[in-house]
């Protein structure tokens, strides 16, 4: 028989810090037309994307990360 390991609640403080920096807490809603959603779908059905949310949110801040380091001051 396999022991289900015990989960300590007793974390140390930069953890317990960063946890709480990470939990999201504001909400941003977006609307779609039909073919955008049809075409999500597919997307996701042909990719076995089973969590939009995350699949969302990665492509977003992925975006808005490579937009932020091409715009970065180039000093020559």
């Amino acid at each position: 028989m396999k022991r289900k390991a015990k989960k300590s609640n007793l974390l140390p403080d930069f953890l317990q810090k960063q946890k709480k920096s990470l939990v999201r807490k504001y909400r941003k809603a977006i609307l779609f037309n039909e073919k955008e959603i049809s075409a999500i779908n597919l997307y996701c059905d042909k990719y076995n994307v089973k969590n939009k949310s995350a699949f969302f949110r990665d492509v977003i801040i992925s975006h808005i990360l490579e937009q932020l380091d091409d715009n970065y001051p180039k000093l020559f």
